[in-house]
């Protein structure tokens, strides 16, 4: 039942952290306690810091334009590909959209019995052609996903099938050979931060 907001920024804004912050988790879904997290009554802990100045001298400050660097810390790297508009590989783009669509159907009410917690991962297999390796079908989805007490399993992935995977994955993807990996526990109605809790960023590598 707690939010702990920490770290270092220099602005000249003066920013209300509570409203921010209990709109972040409202926004998320965590609107009751029975979901392990309430914003109308969390604790929450600001900790915000000025950034130092030795960090400050040697990212932006004196310098122009051009010569700014991205900050004190940063991780990139990966590639664009062209098996997607979005320029991202079919895996994560599939289970990105599969992301989203969990939040809408909870949302707009389509699947009232969802909860805010959630994971999705998808599986393609590809075919050489030409030299060029192009996505074939969608081998495994995995959905993991907080729901209501009280709801069956059988009624989750059923739901999950009409309403999230058809609805996002292309049906020339799916056959008779994809494998699903629906609530795979049997159980997610505890979830959030009062499931498992942890930095946000701790697995910039693997997100």
């Amino acid at each position: 039942g707690m939010v702990i907001v920490f770290g270092e920024i220099t602005t000249k804004a003066t920013l209300d952290y509570q409203k921010i912050v209990r709109g972040a988790v409202k926004d998320m879904g965590f609107d009751d306690g029975a979901k392990g997290l309430d914003y109308k009554s969390c604790n929450l802990l600001i900790a915000i810091e000025q950034q130092s100045p030795d960090i400050a001298q040697g990212v932006h400050v004196g310098k122009a334009d051009e010569d700014i660097g991205a900050g004190d810390q940063g991780i990139m790297f990966g590639y664009a590909t062209d098996e997607t508009e979005q320029g991202m590989p079919l895996t994560i783009q599939l289970a990105n959209q599969l992301g989203k669509r969990l939040t809408d159907v909870r949302k707009d009410g389509t699947c009232a019995w969802l909860r805010p917690d959630g994971k999705t991962q998808v599986t393609v297999e590809y075919k050489d052609v030409d030299g060029a390796m192009v996505p074939a079908r969608v081998h495994t989805v995995v959905i993991s996903t907080q729901h209501d007490d009280g709801i069956s399993n059988e009624d989750i992935r059923a739901q999950l099938q009409e309403h999230v995977i058809q609805k996002v994955i292309p049906a020339e993807l799916l056959d008779e050979r994809t494998i699903y990996h629906l609530n795979p526990s049997g159980r997610f109605v505890i979830g959030g931060p009062h499931g498992d809790a942890g930095l946000t960023g701790r697995k910039i590598i693997i997100d």
